[in-house]
């Protein structure tokens, strides 16, 4: 961009590398670049190419989008060429997150030159970042700009983030088996083994994980929260963060790309994340076939897999129901014994034939359940899968195992209402008699959940529309943006 065309407000977007971060962020950046800002999204070498769908859509759409790739130094502990959660075993997790604040002076660098150039955009007015980069507080700081804190999450884990790291570690070393959750809107407990792996990996006194609370902690010292939730599924949580934290917070969700909120749309969208690993046309003729509301969805997310264990109940389970479904079977990462995770019992697929349809590796998710014929879905509910199916009026059965999968269940199943318990932890052997009731109760509509769903499907589509809660949150949070660029001008 040349120095006499006109300038835009420029935004530096930092998102963390693991799907469920820099996919949402990503949609959030593309929304932000439609309101008429100009944005440049750092990542490295490794996750390049996660950011090639965003800025060909930008090319195409005449959308003012950069990439800014910068090498991260190597770090003693981390395997060569580790940049992306999924790369790596849970208890690396903390040394990757620290081993990013090593592009500090990188971004200094950086911003010094946009601010000695007469081409580009300029200097950003503002950075927004993920939850998980906390330090970047400082960073802005130093630079002389706000930052806005990113949650890839919704509001209730938000706040149960704010809290932890707020009290950390008393919360975590209590002799008491739950841990008890203070400040919240009512009384909220979890048994440790519950709490997020972030708060599980910390040790006091050392130095990564001493960095690790000082760098969450950060994050309610920045200028602002964009939260990927909205107003109708958690406006309690939402007011109650802006006033215990006393820093603005912004509801944007449910951030997809705009075809899903379309129906004459969806079977045309891109699908996020990996390329899938079946033929669309193959399902959608499958889906199809079927009766309205009557499949089961199956999937765990991009990294759990399930033991031949947990797979043979899942099977019986599944037989003894007589329903269709759609099951996602992932294969194990590359150290686990193949032969011991993944394989269906004997002789299972061909007596499926017919009624089941099995995937292994990616699925089109969002064109799954955005299909009239799925009922229901059984996830580990991370929180875009989470979203995806309240946004699509589907109800979940739910199986948390890590991470923040346990907040979201409880979300989900007391007080949404749109959930149904099922199962919890990665290595739990379910029953199937359980399975079994518990997908005969969403497909025959016995309970309250279906209906919550198509309300909580249709609150999210207004939300987003012009005038609703999340569409006003945005333009509320370009208008501040501008008022940045003017005064920097």
């Amino acid at each position: 961009m040349a120095a006499n065309i006109e300038r835009r407000p420029h935004v530096l977007v930092f998102p963390f590398p693991a799907q469920g971060h820099m996919i949402p962020l990503l949609d959030l950046t593309h929304t932000l670049a439609c309101h008429g800002l100009s944005l440049t999204v750092l990542t490295t070498p490794q996750n390049q190419s996660l950011l090639d769908p965003l800025l060909h859509k930008a090319s195409t759409e005449g959308l003012s989008i950069q990439a800014l790739i910068i090498p991260l130094p190597p770090t003693e502990g981390l395997p060569p060429g580790c940049e992306n959660l999924a790369q790596i075993p849970l208890h690396l997790f903390f040394l990757l997150m620290h081993s990013f604040k090593e592009l500090a002076h990188p971004i200094e660098h950086w911003f010094q030159q946009q601010k000695n150039s007469d081409y580009g955009f300029g200097p950003p007015v503002c950075m927004i970042s993920d939850f998980f980069l906390g330090w970047t507080y400082d960073t802005a700081t130093k630079l002389g700009i706000p930052r806005i804190v990113f949650h890839p999450c919704g509001a209730f884990d938000a706040f149960l983030h704010y809290s932890l790291w707020k009290y950390m570690p008393g919360l975590m070393e209590s002799d008491d088996d739950k841990v008890h959750f203070p400040e919240l809107p009512h009384p909220v407990s979890f048994a440790k083994h519950q709490i997020s792996s972030l708060g599980q990996l910390y040790k006091r006194s050392d130095p990564v994980s001493e960095f690790i609370r000082y760098s969450m902690n950060l994050n309610v010292k920045s200028w602002g929260n964009l939260i990927n939730t909205f107003n109708d599924l958690e406006a309690v949580y939402m007011d109650h963060l802006h006033r215990v934290s006393g820093r603005p917070v912004w509801s944007v969700g449910p951030l997809f790309p705009p075809a899903v909120f379309d129906p004459k749309q969806r079977r045309t969208m891109i699908e996020r994340g990996k390329p899938t690993t079946i033929n669309e046309s193959v399902f959608l003729q499958w889906l199809d076939s079927r009766g309205e509301k009557s499949v089961i969805y199956i999937c765990f997310g991009s990294q759990a897999c399930l033991s031949n264990k947990q797979v043979e109940e899942m099977a019986a389970g599944l037989e003894a129901t007589e329903e269709s479904f759609i099951w996602v079977i992932r294969d194990p990462p590359s150290g686990m014994p193949a032969d011991e995770y993944g394989v269906l019992p004997q002789g299972f697929e061909d007596r499926m034939e017919g009624r089941g349809l099995i995937i292994r590796g990616w699925a089109p998710q969002l064109l799954i359940l955005s299909h009239p014929s799925v009922g229901g879905f059984l996830s580990h509910c991370g929180w875009n899968s989470t979203l995806e199916s309240i946004t699509l009026g589907v109800p979940l059965i739910t199986w948390p195992m890590a991470a923040d999968q346990y907040y979201n269940a409880r979300l989900l199943v007391e007080y949404l209402k749109v959930g149904v318990r099922f199962c919890e932890g990665a290595t739990t052997v379910p029953d199937r008699d359980d399975w079994r009731i518990a997908v005969k109760r969403l497909l025959a509509r016995e309970g309250e959940e279906m209906k919550r769903a198509e309300e909580l499907s249709k609150a999210a589509r207004i939300a987003v529309q012009e005038g609703g809660t999340s569409y006003r949150n945005i333009e509320a949070f370009v208008s501040e943006i501008k008022k940045l660029f003017l005064q920097a001008s």
